[in-house]
């Protein structure tokens, strides 16, 4: 890997984020013909590789960082290009068109649009989002306190995990290399960061927008759908974790199909957008190895694109045995789908997970205090023996 000579400057990426992100709201507000929407998309652009050109000096922040502009360079595509938020999106409690509101009201509007990724509550919702919660305001907000601290649990856990392990620190990683079990243990404990933190997040700020009024209960349906409804890789994806990415993936997905001419749900339509989908998401998360370091740009997307090669792979199976006419109890058809979905993680994920650990992407310290280690401060020693005893690393 080449030596990174950017800049170190964490202070500055704040500000550009907002630059960024109050432009675009303006640009989407005043909606310009044509003349105008380039220079806007120019301009916001130029900031974007302005963030490019600076590191915050930590692998994991600037990978999340860049994930994050990499998703703002397609919104602001998604969102001036191939739609008109003011005339083609309304707000459940809109009570007239946001194009006869005031320009800072607009723009306001437009920040909403920016930051509602799934679309609660708005005309472009998608699809497969968890139901909206019922509850009174403080129920809601003790019941997202409480998932918080399940989260934060979870994510410890997994960090703590991950601090014992010396597979994580090492520079010639290979995480096949301990058998099936612990390739699992250790797939699960990685990804509980990114998993863990996410949900955290979106529950602590569930809680504090509705405790403060600023929104409702029913604006923050569960951040993920049910685990138990991934018994297929297609459904992992789709309805239980990717929801975040949605509106930009189908999107972008569904108008490389009008420009193709494809009708909407013929099969080459449902091959292409997911297709497109996963290779959207594969560029977002170049974004961050980009960031991170511009010679690992590339690194990401092989198992983010490769998930749509294993989903065709199993809608094929599927229905070669719907056409076969085999009939299996519903039960046992599910637990063959957890197996092969949890089969194609253990295949997949070292193709992310391998290079990210010898970059140095693993922060075991996102969070600054551990509760594990003060209730349980034997657990990593604990691990680590398991790990070693049961399953020694080859050298």
């Amino acid at each position: 890997m080449e030596a990174d000579t950017r800049p170190v400057l964490p202070a500055l990426r704040l500000p550009l984020l907002l630059v960024i992100h109050i432009g675009h709201a303006c640009l989407i507000a005043l909606s310009p013909r044509r003349s105008g929407r380039i220079i806007g998309t120019i301009a916001l652009y130029s900031l974007i590789a302005c963030a490019y050109l600076t590191s915050t000096g930590n692998a994991q922040g600037d990978n999340s960082i860049g994930i994050y502009i990499a998703n703002q360079a397609f919104i602001i595509v998604l969102l001036n290009w191939l739609t008109d938020p003011i005339h083609d999106f309304r707000h459940e409690r809109d009570y007239s068109s946001p194009a006869g509101l005031p320009f800072l009201h607009r723009v306001w509007w437009a920040m909403c649009v920016i930051d509602s990724p799934r679309g609660v509550g708005w005309s472009y919702k998608v699809a497969n989002i968890p139901p909206r919660p019922s509850e009174a305001r403080w129920p809601f907000v003790r019941k997202k306190l409480l998932s918080a601290f399940r989260w934060f649990l979870f994510f410890d856990i997994g960090q703590s995990y991950q601090r014992s392990i010396p597979m994580f620190s090492r520079p010639d990683v290979d995480l096949r290399s301990q058998g099936c079990l612990m390739l699992l243990i250790n797939i699960v404990a990685h990804f509980s960061g990114v998993v863990g933190s996410i949900a955290m997040q979106y529950s602590l700020l569930a809680a504090t927008l509705v405790a403060f009024g600023i929104s409702l209960p029913r604006d923050w349906p569960d951040i993920y759908g049910r685990w138990s409804d991934s018994y297929t890789v297609r459904r992992f994806w789709g309805q239980t974790y990717h929801q975040m990415l949605r509106r930009l993936t189908a999107g972008i997905g569904k108008a490389s199909c009008r420009a193709l001419g494809l009708r909407h749900g013929t099969w080459q339509s449902r091959y292409i957008q997911l297709y497109i989908g996963f290779a959207i998401s594969g560029l977002l998360h170049c974004g961050g190895d980009l960031m991170v370091n511009p010679s690992l740009f590339g690194s990401s997307f092989t198992f983010y694109f490769s998930q749509a090669a294993a989903i065709t792979f199993e809608d094929t199976v599927i229905e070669l045995v719907r056409r076969s006419g085999v009939k299996f109890p519903r039960s046992l058809a599910h637990l063959i789908g957890y197996a092969w979905a949890i089969l194609w993680l253990c295949i997949s994920a070292p193709w992310l997970m391998d290079w990210q650990i010898r970059a140095g992407f693993v922060d075991s310290k996102l969070v600054p205090v551990s509760l594990i280690d003060h209730i349980a401060p034997s657990l990593a020693m604990k691990a680590t023996k398991f790990a070693a005893s049961a399953w020694p690393m080859r050298t």
